[in-house]
C-alpha cells in the first residue's frame, strides 16, 4: 500500500536521500582535503614565503637581488616542466598515489634547504627540485578533483579550497619571519617542512576515505548529451591547442602571474627601501598574501554568478591599480596605503588560481581536463618564473622599483583587455 502521508519515507525516497547524504559527505571530505592540502603545499609554504626569504638568502649568498630571485624562482621552472606530466601520472595512477608521493618529496625538498653549502648553484638546484617534485601539492594536484566532484557550486568549491592556500600564505610569512629571526633562514625551512608534513598528511588521509578515481566523475554532473558521460565531454589537448581561447587565456594569466608573484617576492624589499622595518616588511608580505586569500575566495564565489572573462578583467585591472600605487610610492607614503597596494597585487596570484581551472572546464571540458590544465599551468609557471627574475633585474638596472611597477601595471591592463575577448563559455553546466 502506498504511503500517502509520508512519501519521503518510501523506500525509493529513502534510498535517494541516502545517496544525497553520502554524496554530501563525500564532497565535504574532498573539499576539506583540498583545502588542507593547498594550505600545506608549495603555493602557501614556499611561494607565499619567498619574499621573506629573499633578503636573507641574498645576504648569505653575497649576491644581488637578481641572483637571489633567480634561485627562488627556479621552483617555478620545476613546476612548469612537471605540470603536464603530473596530469598524465594522475590519469594513470590516480590522485592519491601521485599527491601522496608529491607531499613526501616536497617535505624532503624543504628539509634539504636546511642543510648544505651556501652557494647559489646548490640553493638553485634544491629549489628547482622542490618545484619539480612538489607539483602535485599545488592546484595541479587538488583542483582537478574538485572539477570532477562539483558542478553547480564549482566556483565556490574552488574558492573555499584556494582559501586554504591563502590562509596558509598569509600566516606562513609571519611564521617564517619569526623562525628566521630565531634560527636563521635555513632552519626556518625545516620548520615549514614540519607544517607541510602535518597538513599534507591529514589531506591524504581524508582523500583515502573517499573514491577520488580519475574516472569517478558521476558527481560532477557536467554538460550532458544523451549517451555521453560528463567525464568524456570536451576537447583533447591537441584540439585545445588549436583554439585561440587556449593561448589567450594561457598568455594572459601567465603575464599577470609574473606581475603578481614578482610583486609578492619583492614587496618586502620594496617596503624596506621605502623605510619600513623588517617586521613591517614581513607584514607587507602578509598583506599581499591576504589579498591572495581574498582574491581566491571572492573569485570562487563570483564565478558561479559572473562570466569568468568579465571577472578576470576586473581582477587584472585591480592588480594594475595596486602596481601603479607601488610605482608612485615614496618614503613618505603611509604604510596602510602600501599594504592596500600589496593586497591588490596579491589578488592577481589568488584570483587566477580559481579562474584558470574554471576557464579550462568551461572552454575545454572534462575529457582531458588534467592534461590541458597541466599544460596551461606550465605556461603560468613560466610567468611566475620570469616575474621575480625580471623584477630583480629591473631593480638592479634602474636602481629602484618605479619602472618595474609601471611596466607591471601596463601588462595587467593589457592582459585584462585580451581575456575579455575570448567569448562565451563553450561547455555550460
Amino acid at each position: 500500500m502506498e504511503n500517502q502521508y509520508f512519501p519521503e519515507l518510501e523506500v525509493p525516497a529513502l534510498a535517494e536521500s541516502a545517496v544525497r547524504g553520502a554524496s554530501y559527505w563525500r564532497s565535504l571530505i574532498i573539499l576539506a582535503a583540498a583545502t588542507l592540502g593547498l594550505a600545506g603545499g608549495y603555493t602557501a609554504l614556499f611561494a607565499g614565503t619567498s619574499g621573506v626569504f629573499l633578503l636573507p638568502i641574498a645576504s648569505s649568498l653575497g649576491s644581488g637581488r637578481a641572483i637571489a630571485s633567480s634561485c627562488v624562482a627556479l621552483s617555478s621552472l620545476g613546476i612548469a616542466m612537471s605540470s603536464p606530466f603530473a596530469g598524465h601520472l594522475i590519469h594513470r595512477y590516480g590522485f592519491n598515489k601521485v599527491i601522496g608521493g608529491s607531499i613526501v618529496l616536497f617535505v624532503l625538498s624543504l628539509l634539504s634547504l636546511a642543510v648544505g653549502p651556501l652557494i647559489a648553484g646548490a640553493v638553485g638546484l634544491k629549489v628547482f627540485a622542490l618545484g619539480l617534485l612538489g607539483v602535485a601539492t599545488t592546484p595541479v594536484g587538488y583542483l582537478p578533483i574538485l572539477a570532477r566532484s562539483f558542478e553547480r557550486r564549482l566556483g565556490l568549491a574552488f574558492g573555499i579550497a584556494s582559501f586554504g592556500a591563502g590562509v596558509g600564505a598569509a600566516g606562513a610569512p609571519l611564521l617564517a619571519r619569526w623562525a628566521i629571526g630565531q634560527y636563521g633562514w635555513q632552519h626556518a625551512y625545516a620548520i615549514l617542512a614540519i607544517v607541510a608534513a602535518i597538513l599534507g598528511g591529514i589531506s591524504i588521509l581524508f582523500l583515502s576515505q573517499v573514491d577520488v578515481s580519475v574516472h569517478s566523475a558521476s558527481a560532477a554532473q557536467g554538460p550532458t548529451i544523451a549517451g555521453v558521460s560528463p567525464d568524456g565531454f570536451g576537447m583533447t589537448l591537441a584540439e585545445a591547442f588549436r583554439t585561440p581561447q587556449f593561448w589567450i587565456i594561457s598568455i594572459s594569466i601567465a603575464a599577470v602571474a609574473a606581475v603578481g608573484l614578482g610583486s609578492m617576492v619583492h614587496i618586502p624589499a620594496l617596503l624596506v627601501d621605502r623605510g619600513a622595518t623588517a617586521s613591517k616588511a614581513a607584514a607587507g608580505s602578509a598583506f599581499a598574501a591576504t589579498g591572495l586569500t581574498i582574491g581566491r575566495f571572492m573569485a570562487g564565489l563570483l564565478l558561479d554568478l559572473t562570466p569568468a572573462r568579465i571577472l578576470s578583467t576586473c581582477v587584472f585591472f585591480l592588480g594594475a591599480v595596486g602596481a601603479a600605487i607601488l610605482a608612485a610610492s615614496t618614503q613618505s607614503t603611509s604604510f596602510p596605503t602600501l599594504a592596500i597596494a600589496a593586497g591588490l597585487t596579491g589578488m592577481l596570484v589568488g584570483a587566477e588560481g580559481d579562474l584558470m581551472p574554471y576557464l579550462v572546464k568551461r572552454y575545454f571540458g572534462l575529457k582531458s581536463f588534467g592534461i590541458v590544465y597541466g599544460f596551461m599551468i606550465s605556461l603560468f609557471c613560466i610567468g611566475t618564473l620570469a616575474g621575480p627574475i625580471l623584477f630583480g633585474v629591473g631593480y638592479d638596472k634602474f636602481h629602484g622599483y618605479t619602472v618595474v611597477m609601471i611596466s607591471a601595471s601596463v601588462l595587467s591592463v593589457t592582459s585584462g583587455l585580451a581575456i575579455f575577448l575570448i567569448g562565451p563559455y563553450r561547455y555550460k553546466s
